[in-house]
């Protein structure tokens, strides 16, 4: 194949300039920008929406002398006759068009794709020839190929069997059944229903404070009926029982309105259901309430009045990582900056908040989202979750250019997100200018206070009421700074946190005022005896 013109990323903003599609001021934040990130120029400039994709690839498409289209239509099963799945189109940024004579046409949005191009052209032995296109044509021509579909007979339940239980599930008696079941989950304060079917019995079981507490059996002949009433409130498919499934729903509870996220999964005597419940009426959003001393407030206010950088809450799941980042955006919404989140999914509407739900099924994840809200001038973006490399190094880029950041980080303490977010990809330098602080936090449940934990009525036997907040906030330092940009281990990093008085999880557990109202065991079981 005849190599690909290099990109002359300074020769390509003059060009953009001379036409008036760019201006100098924004030329240059743009290429200091792509040097302190290593980022492509065009996808700089895309993502912070200086110049129309159009505009900008054929001018690209001139400069590397290839071909440039705005409109393709590839060969229908061409990709699957040459073994190329959609994860390697869309990692690649191609799609092939057609083959004839040896000659094999593909279309790209990536101008530095010549690597992929020789893999095609020695994999196939064909003479590889590329056209250029914008990266939302590409996108368009990838979501519109056909694999083949697996075929579903062998995993569906019969037409008969699908009538029967639609029946059942929509006649009164398993409706009063499963509606009483949400009605009293609803009315422990639990957050989650389990429904577990084993070989003898339809278990049902409530999450209250973070333990799973009995919530009595379903009959053994309203086992099917049950679970299709179920499938059916979340919008799923009743006669696929042999793959997980995810649904949503919206119930009223006692005058309340409740949302429900609803999750299948094929177990080995039927299916296991998990309902989590979203209680809008519940929920508390002020730093007190969720049990932050005044001292750790004013810290966390201090960091999100910053103008610009990253703030991460850092803990497993089920540890009101979320709830937190939802109080944060409540504190700091005044009205004066454009707040944005991306969140999957959107567990409570926020006033004043922008917020957009991922949604796998038409790939809108978090780093596509995330590229299309830097292109809404937003001040403060909150990103449910950095889980991959691309989402950690759109964030920490755009904290960079001005934005404030808030996300969520799976780990176990707060110095651990820094080693973390370096081993998604994300430079040591970089990382260093960018973070402002981390937030580790677990719910520890608390001795309940009618019976001092020996047990009552009130905490149904089990001498515990209510969560309260355990947490440590890793703030910078310039010396914690320059540890970070050194790479250096993380025992040195905490040592550099503690120099510059950060106090962990460990040591808060340790002070007797919080002993004193915190259930001995359950603490023991997140920090150790």
């Amino acid at each position: 194949m005849t190599p690909l013109v290099a990109m002359d990323d300074a020769a390509l903003v003059a060009s953009l300039i001379s036409k008036d599609a760019l201006t100098e001021a924004d030329a240059e934040r743009c290429l200091s920008a792509s040097r302190e990130t290593r980022l492509p120029i065009e996808r700089s400039l895309l993502e912070f929406g200086l110049v129309e994709e159009e505009v900008l690839f054929r001018d690209i498409a001139g400069q590397i002398k290839v071909p440039f289209l705005t409109n393709i239509a590839p060969e229908v099963d061409l990709a699957m006759r040459l073994d190329l799945g959609r994860e390697f189109l869309k990692s690649a940024d191609l799609v092939p068009l057609r083959l004839k004579d040896g000659v094999l046409e593909v279309a790209s949005a990536n101008p530095r794709v010549q690597d992929a191009l020789a893999a095609l052209a020695f994999r196939h032995k064909a003479q590889v020839r590329m056209m250029l296109v914008p990266p939302a044509v590409l996108a368009a021509a990838i979501d519109g190929l056909d694999w083949p579909e697996v075929d579903q007979a062998a995993t569906s339940a019969s037409d008969m069997d699908v009538e029967k239980l639609n029946a059942l599930a929509n006649g009164g008696p398993v409706i009063r059944l499963v509606n009483d079941i949400i009605s009293r989950a609803v009315g422990a304060g639990a957050s989650d229903i389990h429904f577990e079917e084993g070989e003898s019995a339809f278990a049902i079981r409530f999450r209250i404070d973070g333990v799973l507490r009995d919530g009595g059996t379903i009959p053994q002949a309203s086992r099917a009926a049950a679970v299709s009433r179920l499938k059916i409130m979340g919008g799923l498919n009743i006669s696929e029982r042999r793959r997980p499934q995810d649904g949503r729903a919206q119930v009223s509870v006692r005058g309340r309105a409740i949302d429900l996220r609803i999750s299948t999964l094929p177990s080995q005597f039927g299916e296991s259901i998990v309902l989590r419940i979203l209680d809008r009426s519940r929920v508390q959003l002020d730093w007190a309430q969720l049990g932050y001393d005044a001292g750790m407030v004013e810290q966390l206010r201090a960091i999100m009045r910053q103008p610009n950088g990253l703030f991460l809450v850092a803990g497993p799941t089920g540890s009101g990582k979320t709830t937190t980042l939802y109080a944060a955006l409540t504190d700091i919404h005044d009205g004066s900056r454009k707040i944005v989140s991306v969140e999957d999914p959107i567990e409570y509407a926020l006033k004043g908040v922008v917020q957009v739900p991922v949604d796998s099924a038409i790939d809108m994840t978090f780093a596509r989202a995330l590229r299309a809200i830097l292109r809404q001038d937003p001040d403060v973006v909150m990103v449910g979750e950095i889980r991959d490399a691309e989402t950690a190094e759109i964030a920490v880029r755009a904290a960079l250019v001005g934005r404030m950041v808030l996300s969520t980080i799976h780990t176990n303490d707060a110095p651990s997100a820094v080693s973390r977010l370096i081993d998604l990809g994300v430079p040591p330098y970089l990382l260093s200018a960018t973070l402002r602080g981390v937030l580790s936090q677990r719910l520890v449940a608390m001795t309940c206070v009618d019976c001092e934990g020996a047990g009552c009525q009130a905490c149904a036997d089990t001498g515990q009421a209510g969560r309260t907040v355990l947490a440590e906030l890793l703030e910078m330092s310039p010396e914690l700074a320059s540890a970070i940009s050194d790479a250096r281990p993380l025992a040195e990093l905490r040592r550099c946190a503690e120099a510059a008085g950060f106090v962990s999880m460990a040591q808060r557990a340790a002070d007797p005022a919080f002993r004193q109202v915190a259930v001995a065991q359950h603490l023991s079981q997140i920090i150790g005896s």
